[in-house]
């Protein structure tokens, strides 16, 4: 498997036990932040603001007295059996440098996504540990938060316009976002209306194009999350596809849309034991 390359705008920084990509403009912040101090770090993540409900816990931190921004630091940990036994440890591998490099290529292909300031891995003898630096977004609530507390239907449409427009972005751009539903959909309002982030980009994959099987694969697993959350009391998903297919000038014949139904339809069957 090819060795990730270093995103443009990015350099790495290390220490005998510490590895940083830290994107050049904001180098001297961060580390008068301590990130490659591993207790400063561990300090800092602690005085955090929870946010979110993630695997790893992520928490809203100040990046500094001269500038009013804070940042997000995300710590990775493993899920399903394996983060049970392991949790947030790693073996050997480069999976901060993966997902760095997919989330710069979704985000310089126009994607809406959240602005990596850092990635930090810390290595013990046999282990390793990780966590991501972003840029916080202000005032931002899951998609699946906002659907919970609106029933404003022109307001939906809006926002499922949105998320096809993103969609069909991270489609061109050859991104299968392996976690895909709403839960990692940041929404935001404000006087110019609403706004998309896509976040989370754990093991997503780049290909060059993007295999319709992959595509619809995302749909539906946007699909089952709405079901599994009690959000969609039918295939939202296929919405989604409809003005995929619109925005990206893909012809959706009324028989094609049907047999889409028909697999989303199969892929709920497939899962229900989830939920």
């Amino acid at each position: 498997m090819t060795k990730p390359s270093l995103p443009n705008g990015f350099e790495v920084i290390q220490t005998p036990h510490v590895t940083a990509a830290v994107r050049s403009s904001e180098k001297d912040l961060l580390l008068g932040l301590g990130i490659i101090d591993p207790k400063r770090l561990e300090k800092l993540r602690q005085a955090g603001r929870p946010i979110g409900s993630g695997r790893g816990g992520a928490v809203s931190v100040a990046l500094g007295p001269q500038t009013n921004g804070r940042a997000v630091i995300r710590h990775c940990r493993r899920a399903g059996p394996l983060g049970a036994v392991l949790g947030d440890r790693y073996f050997s591998g480069s999976r901060p440098m993966k997902e760095l490099a997919v989330s710069e290529a979704a985000r310089s292909a126009g994607v809406p996504v959240p602005e990596c300031l850092a990635t930090v891995t810390r290595r013990s003898a046999v282990f390793y540990r990780c966590d991501f630096i972003l840029r916080e977004l202000p005032e931002a609530v899951t998609l699946e938060e906002w659907l919970r507390a609106n029933d404003d239907a022109a307001a939906v449409r809006t926002v499922t316009g949105l998320l096809a427009d993103a969609f069909t972005k991270l489609v061109a751009a050859g991104i299968y976002h392996v976690d895909f539903h709403a839960g990692n959909v940041l929404l935001q309002r404000d006087e110019s209306g609403f706004q998309i982030t896509l976040i989370d980009f754990d093991k997503a994959e780049q290909h060059a194009p993007l295999p319709a099987a992959l595509r619809d694969r995302m749909l539906f697993r946007f699909n089952r999350g709405l079901t599994k959350r009690s959000l969609a009391p039918r295939p939202v998903s296929q919405a989604l596809r409809l003005r995929f297919c619109r925005r990206a000038g893909i012809a959706a014949a009324p028989e094609e849309m049907r047999q889409f139904a028909a697999d989303c339809a199969a892929h709920l069957r497939r899962h229900s034991w989830r939920y």
